[in-house]
């Protein structure tokens, strides 16, 4: 019965069929009114997809405010596993050898051309020819301009101060001195104080970075002795929660070197799972310090800033810009940086000139890959250098504003003092210049940190100075570098003598930083000697307009 009441109101057959006529005929008119239009449109729209598809590869959905992007390993099979045998740094003789980015690991690396007795005697006496006329391996052959700006352009205001101009690919016209142009490098070698000798130190520092490398891609400080072959290499650092630090600082000697993970050459793989592991393990907000400190995130900062600028790589450039932004809100109202990040209002102007070193780097960098960079972050900077600076002229420095002054943070206060616009000739560059030059590296006294920042303010004042202090370091260096075993090519933290932060950082971080300390060459442009050969040309730029102007009628 009750199944029967509901069959009353169900449709019949013929209602059925007149609805179903209706809704077709409906559909045809919607169809002859509306169809071609729609089939064009969505036509026309898969064209135009497709064709984007095929120039970027991937669409990544863009990240949300302030939070980094997702970066996956991408890891191309294309691009082989490294066969990286031991590398015998005293296997080969002080021939010349051209170190380009595909050669770096070659045991038998090809001769260079050109080169003369009289380099062959200087590189055999373990020295180099003063730079300062900037004329020796064949140098002046290149414009200064050709190989970009470096850390600093001149110019007036805070933005002016080191923003690089057009950050291209593998050095040359990147603002990334000559890393990935064979020749320019040769002569940048040459021309500001390398050696075969410092070359083939190099090449063998690359090379045992990479061996002791974690199979995720990136380093500890710690635990690489379990990647040794043969007698364990000693020297494994204490430092905890350094995996960030230790990925990044062995990452930049290859990015010194012109390599990235994107160029030819025998370490590609390497760098792309190392940079992968790096922003694989930052935190939406930008954060690499991976339960570290902010050591560990400035140079992690530094080191995505320079793989950008080197491979313009869309993906390492939001994870840099995000790490930016992330020291820009870590400063304190002291305009500088210390262990934490995040400062409260209540808490004391902490910062740190160690600290604040590696963060000013990363903002430097930044601005050389065409980054956003704060004014007001490269304005704090200053205040704090301000602050923590001592001696007649202001060109010593200490790690804390009442603390006295220390070769070592002189050496990061000057570096940051040259990047932010100090000039040559300025009384407190003078001043700090002949403090170091009063603290030559010395083997029984061994801090690879105050040579690695320290070398690098000389190389910034090319000339009679740097000279001296050049020839120093680089004996000491290769004099120490290990050349036997597993650990060749690598700087034992403990041996000769023990390094002042040896024990924390362990071999990675020594090894890390003699490495980039003998990259000095070519990883950067001289700052002084691009701002004086911009003022000659500007000068005879100049000249010839109003020569020109005095001969119109």
């Amino acid at each position: 019965m009750r199944a029967t009441r509901l069959l009353k109101y169900l449709p019949k057959p013929a209602q059925l069929l007149a609805l179903a006529a209706r809704t077709a005929t409906a559909t045809r008119a919607w169809v002859v009114a509306n169809g071609v239009w729609w089939a064009s449109s969505v036509l026309g729209h898969a064209v135009v997809l497709s064709g984007v598809l095929l120039l970027l590869g991937t669409v990544a959905a863009p990240p949300k405010e302030g939070e980094a992007p997702a970066f996956e390993a991408n890891v191309d099979t294309e691009i082989p596993v490294p066969q990286l045998d031991h590398f015998d740094v005293g296997q080969t003789s002080l021939e010349p050898t051209e170190l380009n980015t595909e050669t770096l690991s070659l045991a038998d690396a090809p001769q260079m051309e050109g080169d003369s007795a009289a380099s062959d005697v200087e590189a055999l006496a373990g020295g180099s020819s003063s730079a300062a006329s900037g004329g020796i391996g064949g140098l002046d052959r290149f414009a200064v301009k050709a190989l970009g700006p470096g850390p600093l352009v001149r110019g007036s205001g805070l933005a002016a101060s080191g923003t690089g101009r057009g950050p291209g690919s593998g050095g040359a016209g990147s603002g990334f001195g000559a890393r990935g142009d064979k020749d320019a490098r040769k002569a940048m070698v040459g021309g500001y104080g390398g050696t075969k000798a410092s070359e083939r130190a190099v090449a063998a520092a690359l090379n045992w970075l990479a061996r002791h490398q974690n199979p995720d891609g990136g380093w500890s400080v710690e635990g690489f002795p379990r990647f040794c072959k043969g007698e364990p290499c000693s020297g494994a650092g204490s430092a905890k929660s350094a995996d960030s630090a230790a990925t990044a600082m062995a990452l930049l000697p290859f990015l010194a070197a012109g390599q990235t993970h994107q160029t030819k050459g025998p370490y590609r793989r390497n760098i792309d799972l190392g940079i992968s592991w790096l922003v694989g393990h930052q935190k939406e907000d930008g954060d690499l310090r991976d339960g570290g400190n902010m050591y560990s995130h400035g140079l992690a900062a530094i080191t995505l800033c320079e793989a950008c600028g080197l491979s313009k790589d869309s993906r390492v450039r939001l994870a840099a810009q995000a790490a930016i932004h992330f020291i820009e809100r870590a400063q304190y109202d002291s305009g500088g940086w210390h262990y934490t990040a995040n400062p409260q209002p209540d808490e004391p102007p902490f910062g740190d000139t160690s600290v604040v070193g590696w963060q000013v780097m990363a903002l430097k960098s930044a601005q050389m890959a065409g980054l956003d960079v704060s004014e007001s972050a490269i304005a704090g900077s200053n205040k704090w250098l301000k602050a923590t600076s001592h001696g007649k002229s202001g060109g010593l420095f200490s790690y804390q504003p009442g603390a006295p002054a220390s070769p070592s943070m002189t050496s990061v206060g000057l570096l940051c003092s040259q990047y932010l616009g100090a000039k040559r000739d300025g009384a407190s560059i003078q001043e700090g210049m002949a403090y170091l030059l009063n603290n030559l590296a010395n083997p029984e006294r061994r801090n690879c940190y105050y040579w690695y920042y320290a070398t690098q303010v000389m190389h910034n004042l090319p000339g009679p100075e740097w000279d001296t202090w050049n020839r120093q370091m680089k004996r000491v260096l290769l004099d120490s570098q290990a050349k036997e075993g597993c650990a060749a090519g690598s700087w034992d933290p403990a041996k000769p003598t023990a390094d002042a932060w040896g024990d924390p950082g362990g071999r990675i971080m020594v090894t890390s930083l003699c490495c980039l300390t003998l990259e000095v060459y070519y990883r950067y442009l001289p700052l002084y000697r691009l701002d004086t050969q911009e003022m000659t040309e500007t000068d005879s730029q100049t000249a010839n307009t109003s020569a020109d102007d005095k001969s119109k009628p």
